[in-house]
């Protein structure tokens, strides 16, 4: 008979270390894994097969599961969020990366869809916090007095206009030059030069300056018309960051958030499997919060998969031991 397996000791060749080196390499680092067995050989002297590193990084994923749940429930009772999206791939498929960033944590989630079922995978409909993004259709479903619209994005889309040239160009160009004077006023509260309630006031004259802008470009018959017919029908979400401390104008939390994933598409191309897209959903997700926390990923990584290995309870990734 054999001795069933003592909880310190792992199931198989490779250790915790071995196994979090594996996955931080491939997860945070962006190694592919042609690379990783190129790499254990040279660097540590140990002989790694392909199949061997695909095997760990799901040992990996497994351990790194209940962490992942701790940042689903970190975002779902959060009071606000910044989401975006964007491509992926999965083997044949092209899915999407979404992503969520609050102050405590981000979360990231590859679904099929970039409408609302992609939305409510991330941010379920219970979330009751506010919501920053883009202009993006799918972002209606959210009520208006609970979203923020990233200025970034509109900024882009006014100097697009201009650049375009057309009957719209000086209305474009109007409306572009009070756009960048709202954002100099909001760039000298984060200075510390004013407060907010000289922000409010120094803001109050330009968001009539906006709307009324808006109201007039949405007469016109050409492309200009439906872009200030949307911003009138969400004018309220331009300026939920003038009353609520945690809001931003601007999505850069998630556009931030989201440059590593992007550079993981396309130095390895993505995933090539449902269980590779449930890693990568992992790693970016523990390694961005604790990135947040000033925390070290590979010891988080290592205690985790020892963890799994002997059954004993998970780390926490916001109340470390």
């Amino acid at each position: 008979m054999t001795a069933p397996r003592p909880d310190d000791i792992p199931p198989g060749a490779f250790g915790s270390r071995v196994t979090a080196h594996v996955a931080l390499l491939h997860g945070r680092y962006r190694i592919s894994h042609c690379e990783l067995v190129a790499l254990f050989v040279d660097l540590f002297k140990l002989p790694i097969s392909l199949g061997s590193v695909v095997a760990l990084q799901q040992v990996a994923s497994e351990a790194l599961e209940p962490a992942y749940g701790e940042v689903e429930q970190a975002v779902a009772t959060s009071d606000h969020a910044n989401v975006d999206e964007t491509t992926w791939c999965e083997g044949t498929r092209k899915p999407w990366l979404w992503t969520a960033v609050t102050a405590a944590a981000t979360l990231f989630r590859i679904h099929s869809s970039r409408g609302k079922k992609g939305l409510v995978v991330l941010v379920d409909e219970a979330f009751a916090g506010l919501l920053t993004s883009d202009r993006l259709r799918t972002y209606n479903s959210v009520e208006t007095e609970w979203r923020q619209l990233c200025w970034a994005h509109l900024l882009r889309s006014f100097q697009g206009r201009v650049d375009a040239r057309g009957p719209w160009q000086a209305a474009a160009a109007d409306l572009l030059a009070v756009a960048e004077l709202v954002m100099a006023v909001w760039g000298r509260f984060k200075a510390g030069e004013i407060d907010r309630d000289t922000m409010r006031l120094m803001l109050q004259p330009l968001q009539q300056a906006i709307w009324e802008q808006v109201e007039r470009g949405r007469r016109q018959s050409n492309e200009f018309g439906p872009l200030c017919a949307d911003l009138a029908t969400r004018f309220p979400a331009l300026w939920t960051f003038v009353d609520h401390e945690e809001v931003e104008p601007t999505n850069n939390a998630a556009e931030r958030a989201l440059r590593p994933a992007v550079l993981w598409r396309r130095g390895c191309f993505g995933t090539q499997s449902e269980a590779g897209s449930r890693f990568a959903e992992r790693m970016l997700t523990v390694s961005a919060t604790l990135q947040q926390h000033q925390r070290p990923l590979l010891p988080f990584i290592t205690d985790a998969i020892t963890a799994y290995w002997s059954r004993q309870h998970s780390p926490s990734l916001f109340n470390p031991a």
